[in-house]
């Protein structure tokens, strides 16, 4: 509960315990000590020479005593300066995690007592992937990276902070709404109204669930989305494409969908356009180079490949025409892409129903053509540009489908895109080892943020990549949430047959991808139906385990624990926490909390599964659509009682918000050795679904059960007499 006393908030959970507590707000420091945690400055000048002092107070104090000081950073750590630096005039401001900005009108204010509490949460880039909790955000969103205004404290709440204006230098990508803490207050510093929303959550997940109840239950892809996706720069013609295809089938690859760049639906990037485009440009069709049928390709391509295509999407227009009628409109956003220098004055202000309406009656006849999904880029114009993009595409949808299942890949991101279908990547990444090590984190600092769908381009997008380093990007991809590779037009694509000996690994993995398909699906259900995380950080099972607490390099995935291999000379580097501990797929346990390290081979990936843990998993299958292709296979691992809803649905369409799924409830009596099952289903008809099923135990040894109906109940005693 929330209560108000003369402008004081109080935060109480449901026994009346005082989770915090604020200053009287409207009242709280805007002058010289006001703060906007993680923020730095551009440049300006200065008033005094740097100094080191203990805290942002001190920093303060020494601008009030400085003749002239305006504004004040504070840098945690400094550097060999210092650590304050005072200052007359500010040119610009700056996202920094490791300095916060005085002074200078830094907006209003809300200052929360916390008891030293850990922030979650926050989103994340390249630098702090692998740090869990901060001490300042300023939420921002650009290439390979998203901050958020939302924290889960460990004081036992979570937060979401809303403003209504965005700002920047040259594009409108930040959002202040910033907050940092020193141990004692959180401090939020703001611009524009200011919305506040306190939850109060005794666990990580628990607060994790309350801010998704909150920004939108995150909606459950297509199940194509679950398999394998092929993406790279550099489709050059129709053969080229057929040919790519073809080879992923003829050398039983597993896939379901392939990504084209700008080559599916023009002839030339528009990097080097001039503010009024290029007259022979083509925002909205097909290039005659790589779809000269589109419709009839593309049909082809699904009907007897059984492949989806999925087209990138740029937020700007490069047509002369349609830039003179959008300017005219009012639809274009002031500004450009200030990283890279291009796009100014092309870029669509989906903001603006107008605009939305109009970008998507353009567009629509992409999904009737044959297009299942769009690969949305460089959408870093607005804080919100991905949002509103994702809009218009979903009514680009819903204007030729009532029930398809909206499905979107996005660079960026802000809370609550995942109620829409909009998934997400990590951005232009490189093919280096420190990339792939990001990678797990951040993937589960976005969970945490708001972004539970999380892709990467897998062997890194900016050049080559090597064997070595493709193989364990592929094992990592086999377990987050959407597996696709991509890379740049002049680097070797990232296709398996292309590695020389190193396909062989690339494909086991893709075969596990598919046989984790359905426990991963029906993961999917779960976090839609109770906002639980899919994929956690090991500090949600384990807060008071100092080691597993920190932990940004394994996961769970569902009840998996992933601990893949990171390290160019394929050591492993991997922390079991207290308790019995099987490897995946294998008998035998091992007592935690331990550490495990040697050299792992090549097509060795560590996962780890606790006593109890049931796990259900398809043959292999060369594509989601040839499910269920023989008996599911449902590994039980014996030493604790255990249970798993298993979840199906026609995979394509949104009528399982209706409740038109299959569940189907297994349960593990460890005692008596029994799995047992009983179906619900308010789905009438599912050709993908499964109608067999077979127990694997795994305790001292291995065993296999006999196959069985599923039918609407049932069970299997598993003897320990056979043993595989």
């Amino acid at each position: 509960s929330i209560t108000v006393d003369q402008g004081k908030l109080t935060l109480k959970d449901a026994s009346g315990k005082v989770l915090t507590t604020s200053d009287p707000i409207g009242h709280g420091d805007t002058g010289i000590c006001s703060t906007q945690p993680g923020t730095d400055i551009t440049g300006g000048d200065r008033a005094g020479d740097p100094t080191t002092v203990a805290d942002s107070a001190a920093c303060c104090d020494y601008c009030k005593a400085t003749t002239g000081c305006k504004a004040w950073i504070f840098g945690n750590p400094g550097d060999e300066e210092g650590n304050c630096w005072v200052m007359s005039t500010v040119a610009g401001t700056t996202p920094s995690a490791s300095r916060t900005l005085g002074g200078m009108g830094s907006g209003n204010g809300v200052f929360l007592s916390t008891k030293a509490g850990k922030l979650y949460g926050r989103g994340s880039g390249k630098g702090d992937a692998t740090k869990l909790t901060a001490t300042a955000v300023n939420p921002y969103v650009d290439n390979t990276a998203t901050y958020v205004p939302h924290y889960y404290t460990t004081d036992g709440y979570a937060a979401l902070g809303v403003v209504n204006i965005t700002t920047g230098n040259g594009k409108t990508n930040n959002l202040p709404a910033r907050y940092g803490t020193d141990g004692s207050k959180i401090s939020w510093s703001t611009e524009g109204a200011f919305e506040l929303y306190l939850m109060p959550a005794a666990t990580l997940d628990e607060g994790t669930a309350a801010y998704y109840s909150l920004i939108g239950a995150p909606a459950v892809p297509p199940r194509y989305g679950f398999g394998f996706i092929a993406s790279r720069w550099g489709w050059e013609n129709r053969s080229y494409i057929e040919s790519v295809l073809h080879q992923f089938r003829d050398g039983n690859y597993p896939i379901d969908a392939f990504i084209t760049d700008f080559g599916w639906f023009t002839t030339e990037s528009d990097y080097a356009y001039p503010s009024e485009g290029k007259d022979y440009y083509h925002d909205f069709n097909f290039s005659n180079l790589t779809f000269p049928e589109p419709q009839a390709q593309l049909k082809e391509y699904r009907e007897k490949l059984n492949f989806r295509m999925g087209g990138i999407r740029k937020p700007r227009l490069g047509n002369t025409d349609l830039i003179k009628f959008a300017t005219a409109q009012g639809f274009i956003l002031p500004g450009g892409e200030t990283e890279l220098g291009y796009a100014e004055g092309r870029n669509l202000n989906y903001g603006i129903k107008a605009a939305r309406d109009w970008y998507a009656e353009q567009q629509k006849h992409y999904y009737p053509d044959g297009v299942s999904f769009f690969w949305n880029d460089e959408g870093e114009t607005d804080f919100y540009t991905f949002h509103w993009w994702n809009v218009a595409q979903l009514q680009s949808l819903r204007a030729t489908s009532d029930d398809t299942r909206f499905y979107s890949i996005n660079r960026a991101w802000s809370p609550g895109m995942a109620r829409l279908g909009a998934t997400v990547w990590t951005g232009d990444i490189n093919p280096s080892w420190d990339d792939l090590v990001n990678t797990p984190g951040m993937m589960l600092n976005w969970g945490l943020a708001g972004a539970p769908y999380v892709a990467c381009d897998i062997g890194g997008f900016t050049g080559e990549s090597s064997a070595d380093l493709l193989t364990r990007w592929y094992q990592v991809g086999a377990f987050i949430p959407t597996m696709r590779v991509h890379s740049t037009k002049d680097a070797t694509p990232h296709f398996p047959w292309l590695w020389g000996d190193a396909g062989v690994n690339l494909q086991a993995a893709l075969n596990l991808r598919y046989q984790l398909l359905p426990y991963h699906y029906s993961l999917a259900h779960r976090m839609y139906k109770t906002n639980r995380l899919w994929m956690r950080p090991l500090v949600a099972e384990y807060p008071e385990d100092a080691t597993a607490s920190v932990l940004a390099n394994q996961w769970f995935d569902g009840d998996l624990m992933v601990a893949p291999v990171l390290n160019q000379d394929s050591t492993k580097d991997v922390y079991l926490p207290k308790g019995e501990w099987y490897s995946f797929n294998a008998s035998g346990v091992q007592q935690g909390p331990k550490n495990i390290s040697g050299t792992a081979e090549m097509g060795e990936i560590p996962v780890f599964v606790r006593p109890g843990a049931v796990v259900p998993l398809a043959p292999v299958v060369q594509y989601s659509g040839a499910l269920p292709g023989g008996a599911l296979e449902v590994q039980v691992y014996a030493g604790a009682d255990g249970s798993f809803e298993f979840v199906e649905d026609d995979g394509e369409t949104t009528a399982y918000e209706q409740g038109k799924i299959r569940t189907t409830t297994f349960k593990w009596s460890d005692a008596s050795s029994t799995l047992s099952w009983s179906v619900e289903s308010g789905a009438s008809s599912l050709p993908n679904a499964f109608t067999e099923v077979y127990v694997t135990k795994f305790a001292d040894s291995t065993v296999k059960s006999a196959t069985k109906a599923l039918g609407s109940s049932g069970s299997i005693v598993v003897s320990d007499l056979v043993v595989v």
